[in-house]
């Protein structure tokens, strides 16, 4: 039997068009339903968006689901790229469905408006910025992907290009209660201050205050003595912005612990898309040994994992964090 022709609905048409006038808008989302292509109301920039994609990619996260495919047209830079999702957890017919199609959305919308089409498996290469990062080391010329193919010179193929980077922080990041996240995002001015901590019970990252016009000399009696803290600083005078980890000695292994695997998700992933990147990393054990220096300038008796090994690729990890992970799991 000869296979039906795919061909796009007029609405796909007035949807994309609409889409391609208005640059505000980020991504249009394109799910079958029923057999038949639909799209779904355009996802915008953020408002006042100041250039920090990671920013504008945390918009994504309501539409970008571990078990559900679509297609994805993304701005970027004002270049488009169409992206087919297809999870891993998809069900397998739906995921074939998308893929034999990839081709024909492109031609039918016309392969003038894109730069790239390509083909994301997790939500992390679409959602992550460093998974953008890794493609454009590819597409400059400066990395060699064998799975990718480029076909024809208006756009490029990008096929799908698995991580080399392992984003372990996102797939092991806490959640955040609403009062943190609104808190975090409001984060921008000199002397701002924000502690957090973790709730032993659920592992949720909670609040503990957000003050402003905050002197750094006040900083050191805000610290816990009796338990791990986490805290974000902008420096009054240098506007660096400091994250500090203070664990006392006198905190339980296990809470001690629980606040190591926390950190890189909440400051690689959580502050990120709340537009938040940290100038400089503090651990202290005693909330007096604190002091402020300058970027690039190791502060602190370092002892945790996380810290002491700093970034391997492009994303912070130690030697057998998955494994510490399992054995934090079993003690909970």
């Amino acid at each position: 039997m000869e296979q039906k022709r795919f061909e796009l609905p007029a609405t796909i048409y007035d949807a994309f068009a609409t889409f391609v006038s208005d640059t505000s808008l980020l991504a249009l989302p394109l799910k079958f339903t029923t057999g038949e292509l639909q799209s779904f109301p355009a996802i915008q920039y953020p408002k006042e968006y100041n250039g920090d994609f990671q920013v504008a990619l945390s918009r994504l996260g309501p539409i970008i689901e571990p078990k559900t495919p679509l297609y994805l047209i993304l701005r970027r830079d004002n270049a488009l790229s169409a992206i087919t999702y297809i999870p891993h957890l998809a069900p397998a017919e739906l995921k074939t469905l998308y893929l034999e199609n990839r081709h024909e959305l492109v031609q039918g919308l016309g392969e003038s408006h894109f730069t790239a089409s390509l083909i994301c498996k997790e939500v992390a290469e679409v959602m992550d910025i460093r998974s953008w990062n890794e493609r454009d080391l590819y597409t400059s010329g400066c990395e060699s992907y064998p799975e990718a193919e480029l076909k024809g010179q208006a756009i490029k193929d990008l096929g799908h290009l698995k991580n080399k980077c392992r984003l372990c922080d996102r797939r092991m990041k806490n959640e955040l209660e609403e009062s943190a996240s609104d808190a975090l995002k409001k984060f921008s001015d000199s002397g701002d201050c924000i502690q957090i901590s973790v709730d032993m019970q659920t592992g949720i990252l909670k609040l503990n205050f957000y003050e402003v016009n905050i002197s750094p000399e006040t900083i050191e009696g805000k610290l816990p003595t009796d338990h791990p803290s986490l805290t974000f600083y902008r420096h009054l005078e240098s506007h660096l912005t400091y994250f500090i980890f203070c664990s006392p000695d006198s905190a339980p292994v296990k809470e001690c612990m629980t606040y190591v695997m926390a950190i890189p998700g909440l400051i690689n992933i959580i502050a990120k898309e709340c537009g938040i990147n940290v100038d400089q990393k503090i651990e202290i054990h005693d909330r007096e040994e604190l002091e402020f220096g300058e970027r690039d300038k190791r502060i602190g008796k370092f002892r945790s994992m996380y810290l002491r090994n700093e970034f391997v690729g492009t994303e912070s990890t130690w030697e057998s964090m998955e494994a510490s992970q399992k054995v934090l799991d079993s003690i909970r």
